[in-house]
C-alpha cells in the first residue's frame, strides 16, 4: 500500500501556551550621585539599586559616580562619571531584543553578549552618529568637544556619520572629527575608558593631526598597560571552571581572589576578602549563542580586565511521543526546547518525509496516522552532532463499518443425477468491503465453516473490495448453511452465510 494515499488526514495541533510579557532593563549598582527622569519628565530624582529603565527614561552621572544597567538577555552598560544618557528604546520580548541608547554628555562602557533574534537590534547615538552593535564589548561617547568615538576589547561594531560609515574592528578606537577624516588608532586597550577618556583630549585639539593623535594614543596605550601588568602580578583571581556548554538561562562561576580588590562579572560586583566568591549571571532565556562575560577588577582606583568566561548557552530540542491509539489513529506527542527557540520538526514514515512544521514554542499535539503498520520518525532540528530524533512503530486500524458481501446471493440451489455423487464443492466466492485503501492488512482473520469444519480461504481479484473463495463441500438432500466470520484488527467483527441446496 502507498503511504501517499492518506494524506489528506493530518496532524492537528493542540497548543496552549502564555505569551511572555516584555521584560525591562535594570539597575544593579550604584556609585556616588546618579539621578534620572521617568520618559525624560518631571524632576531628576535619585537613582536606586533595583530600578526599572525603560522607554525614554534619561539618567544622570555626577563627579566620580556611574551605574551599572543590566538588560535580560545579559548585555550590560556601565554609565561612566559625567554622563547623559537617554535610553531611547528598550524592547526585550521574545526574539525582539531592540535596544537604542542615546549618549548626549560622556561615555559609557557596554558588553554586548552575541543577539540570536532575528529581529535583535543594540545600538547607540550620539545626536551626529550611529552604532550598530552586535555581540562585542567596548567604550562609545563624546568628547568634550561634542565629537562621537567609539572603541572595541573584542567583536566589531559599525558607526556611520553624516553618510561616512566606518567598520570598527576589536583593539581599535574610532572618532570622528568635525570637519575632517576619522580617526582610527590600534590599541590594546582601546575599549578601556581610561583609554577614551585620554585619547579624546587629543581628538578635540585641533591642531592635532592624525599622526599626532595616533602617536599619543600609543604612548596612553603602552601605560595603561603597564599599569595593568603591575596590578595583575600583585592582585590575582583564581576561577573554577565552568561548563563549555550551558543549557539554563544562568550560569554558576567560582572565583577566589586577592583579599581587597574588588570583582565584577556581568552585573554583580563584590569586594573579596579572599575566599570563594560566587557569581550568577543571568540572561533571557532566548538569548541563545556563544556568552563571554569579561571579568573587570579594581584596586587601587584603577580597573582592569582579570579574566574572561566563555561557554555557549543551548538547549536542544527534543519530542516525546506520549500514546497512540491505533482505532482512533492517533499519536500523542509533546515538544520541549522549542520555545524561543525557533527550529523544524519532520516526521517521517518509512524514510519518506509526510510532514515538516516550523515551531517557536513547545506544542501538545496530536498526530493523524496512515492506515496500516508503519516506523516513524520524528526529528527535532538540532546543532550538527546533534541527533535528537526517535523513531517508534505504530498501527493504525480504525473501525469503518466493514461488510461482507456474497457474490450469487444469498442461496443457491444445484440439481444432479444421484450418479455425479453424494456431495457437491461449490466455490464460495464474497467481496469484504469498506475497508481503507482496500489494505488487507487491516484484516485479523477470515473463517469459512460448515458445521464447525473450516475451509481454507484464498485471495480473488475484486472490483468493490478484498475478494476472498473457499471450496466448501455440500451433502446432497438437505440444505447447508455456509458460516464466514471476518476478524478485524480494529475489533469489529462481521458475519454473513450462504444458503447451498443439493438436491
Amino acid at each position: 500500500m502507498s503511504i501517499f494515499r492518506s494524506l489528506t488526514v493530518w496532524v492537528v495541533l493542540a497548543v496552549t501556551f502564555t505569551m511572555a510579557a516584555p521584560q525591562s532593563a535594570k539597575v544593579r549598582s550604584v556609585l556616588g550621585d546618579v539621578s534620572f527622569k521617568k520618559k525624560g519628565n518631571g524632576d531628576w530624582a535619585s537613582l536606586r539599586v533595583g530600578a526599572k529603565v525603560q522607554d525614554k527614561d534619561l539618567i544622570q552621572t555626577d563627579v566620580e559616580s556611574g551605574v551599572l544597567i543590566s538588560m535580560p538577555e545579559g548585555r550590560t552598560i556601565s554609565i561612566e562619571e559625567n554622563a547623559l544618557v537617554e535610553f531611547t528604546q528598550v524592547l526585550f520580548i521574545k526574539d525582539s531584543q531592540i535596544s537604542e541608547v542615546n549618549i548626549k554628555k560622556g561615555l559609557l562602557r557596554f558588553n554586548a553578549q552575541k543577539q540570536t533574534g532575528k529581529k535583535s537590534q543594540f545600538k547607540f547615538k550620539t545626536g551626529t552618529m550611529t552604532a550598530s552593535i552586535r555581540g562585542t564589548d567596548g567604550t562609545i561617547g563624546v568628547t568634550n568637544g561634542g565629537q562621537s568615538f567609539g572603541s572595541l576589547n573584542s567583536g566589531e561594531m559599525v558607526m556611520e556619520q553624516d553618510g561616512q560609515e566606518v567598520a570598527v574592528h576589536a583593539q581599535q578606537f574610532v572618532a570622528f572629527r568635525k570637519g575632517k577624516p576619522p580617526v582610527v588608532v590600534e590599541a590594546k586597550n582601546a575599549g578601556d575608558p581610561d583609554f577614551a577618556k585620554k585619547i579624546s583630549e587629543a581628538v578635540d585639539d585641533t591642531t592635532k593631526s592624525v599622526e599626532d593623535i595616533q602617536k599619543q594614543a600609543k604612548e596612553i596605550d603602552e601605560t595603561i598597560e603597564k599599569r595593568n601588568e603591575d596590578l595583575r602580578s600583585k592582585y590575582e583571581c583564581r576561577f573554577e571552571p565552568v561548563p563549555t556548554l550551558v543549557n539554563a538561562d544562568s550560569i554558576e562561576i567560582f572565583a577566589t581572589c586577592t583579599e581587597g580588590m574588588q570583582v565584577a562579572i556581568g552585573p554583580e560586583r563584590y569586594t573579596s576578602d579572599g575566599k570563594r566568591m560566587r557569581f550568577v549571571p543571568t540572561w533571557s532565556r532566548a538569548a541563545l549563542g556563544p556568552k563571554k562575560f569579561e571579568v573587570v577588577c579594581t584596586a587601587e582606583h584603577n580597573s582592569f580586565v582579570c579574566g574572561n568566561i566563555s561557554f555557549v548557552y543551548r538547549f536542544d530540542r527534543s519530542v516525546k511521543v506520549i500514546k497512540s491509539d491505533m482505532t482512533k489513529c492517533e499519536v500523542l506527542y509533546t515538544t520541549s526546547g522549542f520555545r524561543d527557540n525557533e527550529g523544524k520538526l519532520s516526521i517521517f514514515a518509512h524514510d519518506s518525509l509526510l510532514k515538516e512544521v516550523t515551531l517557536d514554542r513547545d506544542y501538545a499535539a496530536t498526530f493523524k496516522l496512515l492506515p496500516g503498520t508503519f516506523k516513524y520518525r520524528f526529528v527535532p532540528e538540532n546543532v550538527e552532532g546533534v541527533d535528537a530524533s526517535i523513531e517508534r512503530e505504530f498501527a493504525c486500524f480504525p473501525k469503518t463499518g466493514v461488510k461482507v458481501k456474497v457474490r450469487g446471493g444469498a442461496k443457491e440451489v444445484f440439481k444432479k443425477k444421484v450418479s455425479q455423487g453424494a456431495a457437491l464443492y461449490p466455490e464460495l466466492l464474497f467481496d469484504v468491503e469498506h475497508i481503507v485503501d482496500n489494505d488487507p492488512s487491516q484484516i485479523k482473520s477470515v473463517e469459512v465453516s460448515v458445521g464447525g469444519k473450516t475451509y481454507e480461504t484464498k485471495y480473488v481479484p475484486s472490483e468493490t473490495g478484498i475478494g476472498y473463495s473457499a471450496t466448501v463441500q455440500i451433502p446432497r438432500g438437505k440444505m447447508t448453511t455456509v458460516k464466514i466470520k471476518v476478524s478485524m484488527l480494529s475489533g469489529e467483527t462481521v458475519l454473513a452465510t450462504k444458503v447451498y441446496e443439493f438436491r
